[in-house]
């Protein structure tokens, strides 16, 4: 048995896509897939500056930048700068680090990220106490950039109302 399809099936499915459900999906995905990419480039260039969000990184204690021979926080091979990513699927971006990145010891750069983040105390075996000060370099520009986001939004969806 066979079937046919009579009808206008192609003026159908222009008018389809052009309905506001499949145009607001679209807009949304530029609006997330537009701030994603603006939050990666702001988090990495905060962290190059070494102040993200515009809010400076607690200093290095003397130790550190003896044994790693620079005075710059959360830079020393670079795995984790360019571990910092996007991922966008339909409407829903994802902007940070992903579990399972690691760096050539082997250490998961979430887990790094998180100490830099927001620091951490650690108990040695020996018994020395190490205190690593929370520098914050996902939050501060995403807390920044909060208005601008907010305006991409808008920008998109308004843009549907023309």
């Amino acid at each position: 048995m066979r079937t046919s399809k009579y009808g206008q099936w192609k003026k159908l499915d222009a008018v389809l896509k052009n309905c506001l459900p499949a145009r607001m999906e679209k807009a949304l995905n530029r609006a997330a897939k537009k701030c994603a990419l603006l939050l990666v480039r702001e988090i990495k260039k905060g962290i190059k500056s070494q102040s993200p969000g515009g809010k400076q990184f607690a200093p290095l204690a003397e130790a550190t930048i003896e044994k790693k021979g620079s005075s710059k926080a959360l830079i020393d091979t670079g795995f984790l700068l360019s571990a910092i990513t996007q991922i966008i699927k339909d409407d829903v971006a994802f902007v940070g680090l992903l579990r399972g990145t690691r760096n050539k010891d082997g250490d998961e750069i979430v887990n790094i990220g998180a100490i830099m983040e927001f620091g951490a105390t650690v108990q040695m075996p020996n018994g020395v106490t190490i205190v690593i000060p929370a520098r914050p370099f996902l939050h501060p520009v995403m807390e920044k950039y909060l208005p601008e986001i907010k305006a991409i939004f808008a920008e998109e969806i308004l843009g549907l109302m023309h």
